[in-house]
């Protein structure tokens, strides 16, 4: 997985590629710790770049909304395809993010 923080005035974006699994925790818990530390309440993660994302991946993304929310802020999720998209629909993960992507119902 690879990551990349963009910090603007009123959000910060964090790009995701590659692959969301549990052998990425330890890359992702550097992400959650930046994103504890942000002053943005508003965080969007754009997930147009990974490939594949499983149970361990959807965990991940809970933490970090978890830890936003803590400070107020709220988590969008934009951009997921394919697989990754699909999962979050199956998931019902717009009960707990704001989605914004396309996918064909599931």
């Amino acid at each position: 997985m690879h990551t990349h923080l963009e910090s603007f005035s009123d959000s910060l974006v964090v790009t995701l590629s590659g692959r969301l699994t549990f052998a990425e925790n330890g890359a992702f818990r550097q992400v959650v710790e930046d994103l504890a530390g942000s002053d943005r309440l508003a965080v969007v993660v754009d997930l147009g770049g990974l490939d594949f994302m499983d149970s361990a991946g959807m965990g991940l993304l809970l933490v970090a909304r978890d830890v936003v929310a803590a400070r107020g802020g709220h988590v969008s999720l934009r951009a997921a395809q394919g697989q990754v998209a699909r999962m979050l629909r199956l998931a019902k993960f717009g009960d707990f993010f704001t989605l914004d992507f396309e996918c064909a119902q599931v």
